[in-house]
């Protein structure tokens, strides 16, 4: 029996029972140690006379799927017969009181030192820190050569030719963590907080089961209708397990999304990592893993797919884990692995209820009233909505009507929407929530903070950096292809980028962002292609009608795509067949010189004869004279008795014309070439 059992059959709290076992010094690391022979005997003599054991029942469960909005369905599971045991909670000896402060939310300085910070800056950032109008940049970067528009991001070695052209100081880059991004400044009376509901992300590889194993807790058919059977966008759902609330974030899998993953990881109170037991521990997994290290983010492991293996395999996933510092209870460490089996639910009742006795451990409390704070977790453009973002709370309700701030972008609640379609008119922390009435789309990842009116007009007011996700821009140079992307999210977007850069360092030619965007392919994008010599390539999104006809008109080629890799496999095709071809001039034939024949007006011709070799039409020759080289030409025309020839062979005599040479003396000495391509 293990330590929650226990708990579970005498309705003792996990914390009290691990705290007895510990006075008595009796090992027990978590809920999840296996207590022994000696710790039942103890702990049976203390409770067996106050509290009388509950007989251990499983819930029988029903599901009913309720359809959102946008076609996402969102499951609510019901107890039917008898109820788990009621759950026990803890009070806090201390709630700790603050966190570090997210620089995102400090007031935006007017006055800005004239500086330049050594990173990518749009023109107009880089205007604004130099003191130097717009346009008065925009023609001098045309000067250099390079045709520029104010919202066009510009990397560093141009960061730096600017600061050295106008003669201001270069600051490098404050460094910052991954944490760093997410932390905030939140003071809070203990008075004021209370439990919250436990948000779980579920990390991992690519077809190890993540979404698949949400699917069953929920009910849907998310991985059907992901494109290729993988998830590409981080997704939060609110469920109802038997075991109480808990929210899901579901993260791709795929190499591209690994920001993704980490921002799920940032949000998040408990981590599942699921690794399918057939494969075991593989690249994307190892990166979860980190990431869920650098955000201290309790580890809870789901080997999943057992239905398909021996049970050995478990085994031999666990030794992998301990080659990455993850040592599991059977091993004598602190991370429970709970194996499973996402399609038939096997071992799911289990992994839920150890998530919730994780939670209740980890005391998870947030202020229930005042003013919003969270997290945007995707960002989108919707038609008739604008700009609207998923939002994922910390601390305090967010209300339609409420103002607020987030990141480089401020506005005011018009509407939210449920993780089950349904409109509503505010939210608490911990449930995800659709937010809409952004000013500009935000970025994911950002923090989120309803503020005062005065303080959102004051923020509005005095913004002098502009929203850069819908307008990320690059400069485009001659050696690389022209591209513009569009994606239907701001992470779709980041991931996609972020995958290009990558894949344009490994190729001979590569690819230059002319701009990035969110949105379908409208007319302006088409047109800007058409002036930069772009194509463009679109990832969950078309193009609008109107679009599509100008596009036609003006030659620009538009290529859609559902799956990220199969958009960059095409971009490597193009870059392969675009890629520059190197010629290697290879020796076919040589001759020597009898006899030179003087023709006016049409040049000096050498008569020759083949002594190895060949000498072809198409071929280059080079004239020697002692070993020395005199000159070399392209044939001009190539002749055996009088007649045009498209080779001589070795043993016969020839007459070849070719430019640049016409000193010939008998005696000397022709080579011939041709250039292949190298391959």
């Amino acid at each position: 029996m293990r330590v929650y059992e226990f708990s579970k059959q005498y309705g003792i709290a996990t914390k009290e029972l691990l705290q007895e076992l510990k006075n008595a010094n009796i090992a027990a690391n978590s809920h999840m140690s296996v207590l022994s022979d000696e710790a039942l005997e103890f702990l049976s003599k203390k409770y067996s006379k106050t509290t009388k054991p509950q007989a251990e029942k499983k819930p029988a469960v029903t599901v009913a799927v309720k359809k959102s909005a946008n076609g996402a369905g969102v499951v609510t599971t019901v107890k039917k017969k008898a109820s788990v045991a009621s759950k026990v909670t803890s009070k806090p000896a201390q709630q700790k009181k603050s966190f570090k402060k997210h620089r995102a939310t400090q007031e935006p300085v007017v006055e800005l030192p004239k500086e330049l910070i050594l990173e990518p800056a749009s023109l107009s950032d880089v205007a604004m820190r130099t003191q130097q109008p717009v346009n008065d940049l925009i023609l001098t970067l045309l000067r250099w050569g390079i045709p520029a528009t104010k919202n066009q991001i510009l990397p560093e070695n141009l960061i730096e030719r600017i600061a050295q052209h106008f003669d201001i100081p270069i600051v490098q880059p404050a460094g910052k963590t991954e944490k760093d991004l997410f932390e905030v400044d939140l003071e809070f009376a203990d008075k004021d907080l209370k439990e919250r509901t436990p948000v779980v992300v579920i990390l991992g590889h690519v077809d190890h089961g993540k979404t698949t194993l949400l699917d069953f807790i929920r009910k849907t058919r998310v991985a059907a209708r992901e494109k290729g059977g993988i998830t590409q966008h981080l997704g939060a759902y609110e469920a109802t397990t038997p075991h109480g609330n808990v929210v899901f974030l579901d993260t791709p899998g795929h190499a591209a999304f690994s920001k993704i993953r980490a921002r799920g990881a940032k949000v998040a109170d408990i981590a599942i990592l699921i690794i399918a037991a057939d494969d075991g521990i593989m690249p994307q997994t190892v990166e979860a893993i980190k990431h869920a290290k650098n955000m201290e983010v309790p580890i809870v492991v789901a080997v999943n797919k057992i239905d398909k293996v021996d049970a050995s395999r478990v085994d031999r996933v666990k030794q992998q884990l301990s080659q990455h510092d993850i040592l599991v209870e059977d091993w004598g460490g602190e991370v429970v692995l709970v194996p499973i089996s996402a399609k038939e639910g096997t071992g799911v009742d289990q992994l839920l209820e150890i998530l919730v006795l994780q939670a209740e451990m980890l005391e998870l409390k947030a202020e229930m009233e005042g003013s919003g704070k969270g997290y945007v977790l995707e960002s989108k453009l919707e038609k008739g909505r604008g700009p609207v973002a998923t939002v994922i709370g910390r601390h305090g309700r967010i209300k339609v009507g409420d103002f607020f701030v987030c990141g480089k972008t401020t506005g005011k609640i018009n509407s939210l929407v449920n993780s089950y379609g349904k409109r509503i008119k505010e939210v608490a922390p911990s449930i995800p929530v659709q937010v809409a009435g952004f000013s500009e789309l935000p970025e994911a990842g950002d923090f989120f903070e309803v503020v005062p009116k005065e303080v959102h007009r004051k923020a509005r007011g005095t913004s002098t950096v502009k929203q850069q996700s819908s307008a990320q821009q690059q400069v485009t140079t001659e050696k690389n292809i022209n591209i513009i992307v569009k994606t239907d999210t701001h992470s779709s977007q980041e991931a996609l980028v972020d995958s290009i850069n990558k894949l344009s360092k490994k190729l001979e030619k590569g690819f230059s962002i002319v701009h990035a965007g969110v949105g379908g392919v409208s007319e302006s994008d088409v047109m800007l292609a058409s002036d930069t010599g772009s194509s463009i390539f679109t990832l969950h999104v078309k193009p609008e009608s109107n679009a599509v006809t100008l596009a036609q008109r003006n030659n620009v080629k538009i290529d859609t795509f559902t799956i990220i890799y199969k958009l960059l496999e095409h971009l490597e095709d193009i870059a392969e067949k675009a890629k520059e071809v190197k010629m290697v001039r290879t020796k076919i034939g040589q001759a020597e010189v009898r006899k030179i024949f003087s023709i006016k007006n049409v040049g000096v011709i050498a008569g020759c004869y083949v002594q190895d070799g060949r000498f072809a039409r198409e071929g280059i020759v080079v004239a020697l004279r002692d070993g020395q080289k005199l000159g070399e030409g392209k044939i001009k025309s190539l002749q055996r008795d009088k007649k045009t020839v498209k080779e001589v062979h070795a043993g016969y005599e020839c007459a070849f014309l070719i430019d640049s040479v016409d000193e010939w003396q008998e005696g000397d000495i022709a080579e011939c070439y041709i250039e292949v391509a190298e391959k």
